[in-house]
């Protein structure tokens, strides 16, 4: 039936221009998939990309939060950081970043957990940028921030 409507569709080609036709059955295919391969790799690269940013923007934020919490809530300030610390690895390691100290704390009272005072976390953590490790080094030209501030409760008494 194909060949009948080749037949069709060139009746007036003579016989080796029409074996010529014939003889690219298959072809679009092949150059389908070579022009499309063009468009698909920068945009699986900036997908990678993108979805490393986004992890690390959850990170930073979960990260803040949970930080500023355990610092207002925890009487023992050295306590407090091996808490924080160990909760800041366990976030990192879950998004899949590299581990580091990306946690600036800021306290209005001195300890951290003083009634009234407020503990502010500040949170930077840099992008790596996948396949160009070696060229830009551990961390890419991307850093993502947070932070965040938790009121100490005025009412706490120290247990």
């Amino acid at each position: 039936m194909v060949r009948g409507l080749r037949r069709l569709l060139l009746p007036a080609a003579p016989d080796g221009l029409r074996h010529r036709l014939e003889d690219e059955r298959g072809n679009a295919l092949v150059e389908f998939v070579v022009l499309a391969a063009a468009p698909l790799i920068p945009t699986l690269y900036l997908v990678l990309t993108l979805g490393n940013v986004q992890a690390a923007a959850f990170a930073a934020d979960t990260i803040a939060r949970d930080a500023a919490r355990i610092h207002a809530t925890e009487p023992d300030p050295d306590r407090a950081a091996a808490r924080a610390s160990r909760h800041m690895e366990l976030v990192l390691g879950d998004h899949g970043l590299p581990p580091g100290d990306v946690v600036e704390l800021s306290c209005s009272e001195d300890p951290c957990a003083t009634a009234g005072g407020v503990v502010t976390a500040r949170v930077r953590i840099p992008v790596p940028v996948p396949g160009l490790g070696p060229i830009l080094g551990e961390t890419g030209p991307v850093a993502v921030g947070a932070s965040h501030a938790v009121p100490v409760d005025q009412y706490r008494a120290d247990l």
